[in-house]
């Protein structure tokens, strides 16, 4: 009988990724913009987008995006604040596999990794999650040292 094996697998991320403090801290001075969600992609795995913001692009964009990103990469979306009042299956297909809607207290988990996280707290959180992958992890505020923090712990814990 052969069996799945048991672990965990974490995609770090941020809300957004066109963050102006990273310009020169993170993006290379002179990127151009439209280039920054593929230099983002290349160094974490997903990226949250509030409903607002996927909702309102077209979805030539969208694929777009999707094409501009590594096959391993995630969009989280936040869902629809009332999906029977809109119909946004259009743009979430633009996205394909890429696509995961976020919806409140459901899976797939998403961890918010707060501004003032402590980190073993969020270790032991990390480490109490069931062993059905992935999981995502989202910086609220953007801060890369934290993000950082939070990669060397996810790798520490061998996820």
């Amino acid at each position: 009988m052969h069996t799945t094996p048991n672990y965990h697998y974490c995609l770090l991320g941020a809300i957004g990724w066109d963050h102006p403090s990273w310009v020169g801290a993170f993006y290379p001075e002179d990127l151009p913009p439209e280039w920054r969600l593929n230099f983002y992609g290349t160094a974490f795995e997903c990226v949250y987008l509030p409903y607002a913001t996927w909702h309102a692009a077209a979805p030539e964009t969208l694929a777009e995006w999707r094409h501009d990103t590594l096959a391993k990469f995630r969009f989280l979306l936040e869902a629809p604040p009332a999906p029977s009042e809109t119909d946004d299956a259009g743009l979430i297909a633009a996205l394909g596999e890429k696509a995961v809607v976020i919806h409140p207290h459901e899976k797939p988990p998403l961890i918010w990794l707060e501004p003032d996280a402590n980190l073993r707290q969020l270790a032991r959180t990390l480490q109490a999650l069931e062993s059905n992958p992935p999981f995502y992890l989202v910086s609220m505020s953007g801060d890369l040292a934290q993000l950082e923090q939070a990669r060397t712990l996810i790798e520490v814990l061998g996820y």
